[in-house]
């Protein structure tokens, strides 16, 4: 049996801060890719829609959905580390045309999911900015806030890894306390009492249930994107599985509690459905009305990190692809101060400002744009993470390292994610809802295009594709390292 791992060729990056990022960093990317305190603020009011008392549930399942996504990820990341994340994954077990298909997929997703920040951003800066007596809410307002929010992110994209995700992670810790601090004292004020009807269930249907925990896993895209942190992860085959697998689980049990605490805090699932601004009328509810402004302000926090969080990762995807030819080779350049992709960042950049501004601008409100664009994106994530486990078994066993579990493991995420996304096309939505997956597949045949191209007029590019890697892992190194459960390994070839 052979010992060596499918690695012919590859080669290490050499433009990339490499070895700058601690576990914390390294986490810290992936939790601002999630913008846990965005989701927990307006997360619960949509989904009781559905689920009515039982809207812990979803998220509660959700979680371990998205773990076990998680978990496949993590297998790769023992073997292998690269700033290609996902793309870089695909390419070992479905080879090019898989792997594209999954990387610009990624770019797809986090482009739009930072759309989704800017306007985000603009929402809540508006409604801080009124709170304290400045007009916040214009069209204008907006308009500004939407382009500054994109120009800013990506400006501290380009200035250094550590420094954005530093900044991301002090935003999020802000963020994250001040919603959690309303959540606390409505358990306080309710005695901490037990709220028996979130789980007696009443009136909860089954269908209810499955389709909030569509709407649940959607709260989670972007837990992935520490992947993108391979070239420059410290000790990368144990920090990033543990950075994706924890931020799910850590993220998780924020939106179960926030689930549960919202419903207690409006007394039931019809109160919460009806609010406008949840967390800003639990907080007026509980006590707290003098201090909205700081949870607007938070929230808003949130949603910028959530901005960086994305730049950051969809530029190391692109990144690798233009390394390696598949896509442009300007993409391909780091900066030699920095040592960040910043060619790939000022071209995503202006795409995430731009979109949101133009959409304003010809009369598309701003929760539409927000929901437009975060539907498109989410497309992009299911498609890698989908493509990813089909990926994993064929990955393994070309290794030599093919297991039950694994193949397990993957037939039951990608059942998963074939369900989430069938229950997004069916029943068919509403307009312009119908409309937004021939938006996603014609950006992805675009995409597809360019390959074909580059197929027809460069080839050898395209054998290129997966070849970008870090700290090769050898079979018999992993083999060894699995006994002690957990302990991942760091062995360099």
């Amino acid at each position: 049996m052979s010992t060596r791992p499918d690695t012919t060729g590859v080669h290490s990056d050499q433009g990339l801060a490499h070895g700058s990022m601690s576990q914390v960093e390294v986490m810290a990317q992936s939790v601002a890719g999630i913008a846990p305190t965005a989701v927990m603020a307006t997360g619960p009011a949509l989904i009781v829609l559905y689920a009515g008392t039982g809207a812990w549930i979803p998220y509660l399942i959700a979680t371990v959905v998205v773990v076990l996504i998680g978990l496949c990820v993590a297998q790769f990341a023992r073997r292998m580390a690269s700033s290609g994340s996902l793309y870089s994954y695909v390419a070992r077990g479905l080879g090019p045309t898989g792997a594209f298909a999954a990387g610009w997929g990624l770019v797809i997703g986090y482009t739009c999911i930072a759309m989704v920040g800017v306007v985000g951003t603009g929402i809540y800066l508006g409604s801080f900015l009124t709170t304290i007596g400045v007009p916040g809410d214009s069209t204008a307002a907006q308009l500004a806030a939407f382009g500054a929010a994109a120009v800013v992110a990506g400006a501290f994209a380009v200035a250094g890894i550590k420094l954005s995700t530093r900044l991301g992670l002090v935003l999020e810790i802000l963020s994250v306390g001040a919603v959690l601090t309303v959540f606390v004292v409505v358990l306080v004020r309710n005695g901490f009492a037990v709220d028996a009807s979130q789980f007696r269930l009443d009136g909860v249907s089954f269908d209810g249930v499955t389709f909030g925990i569509v709407l649940a896993v959607l709260g989670f895209v972007g837990f992935e994107s520490a992947a993108s942190l391979g070239a420059e992860a410290r000790n990368p085959h144990r920090t990033i599985p543990r950075a994706v697998v924890g931020s799910a689980v850590l993220v998780g049990l924020l939106y179960v509690f926030a689930a549960y605490a919202s419903v207690l805090g409006f007394g039931g699932p019809e109160a919460l459905a009806s609010s406008g601004a949840p967390i800003s009328d639990l907080a007026g509810d509980n006590g707290l009305g003098g201090v909205t402004w700081l949870i607007d302000l938070g929230v808003t926090a949130s949603f910028f990190a959530v901005v960086i969080a994305s730049i950051n990762a969809a530029s190391r995807v692109l990144y690798t692809m233009g390394e390696e030819g598949v896509l442009p080779q300007a993409f391909g350049r780091a900066h030699r101060e920095h040592k960040t992709p910043h060619v790939a960042i000022w071209a995503i950049t202006p795409v995430v400002g731009v979109v949101p501004v133009v959409m304003l601008a010809t009369g598309t409100t701003p929760l539409n744009i927000y929901a437009y664009t975060g539907t498109i994106g989410t497309f992009g994530y299911m498609l890698a993470y989908l493509l990813m486990a089909i990926a994993l078994p064929v990955f393994l066993r070309r290794r030599n390292e093919a297991k039950p579990l694994s193949a397990v493991l993957a037939v039951v995420v990608v059942v998963a994610l074939l369900y989430v996304f069938y229950k997004n096309v069916v029943p068919v939505p509403p307009s312009p809802y119908n409309l937004l997956p021939y938006v996603f597949a014609g950006a992805l045949l675009l995409g597809l295009a360019w390959l074909l191209y580059v197929r027809a007029t460069a080839p050898e590019r395209v054998q290129d594709v997966g070849t970008t890697e870090e700290e090769p892992v050898p079979v018999e190194t992993v083999g060894a390292e699995r006994a002690p459960e957990g302990d991942l390994p760091t062995g360099r070839v």
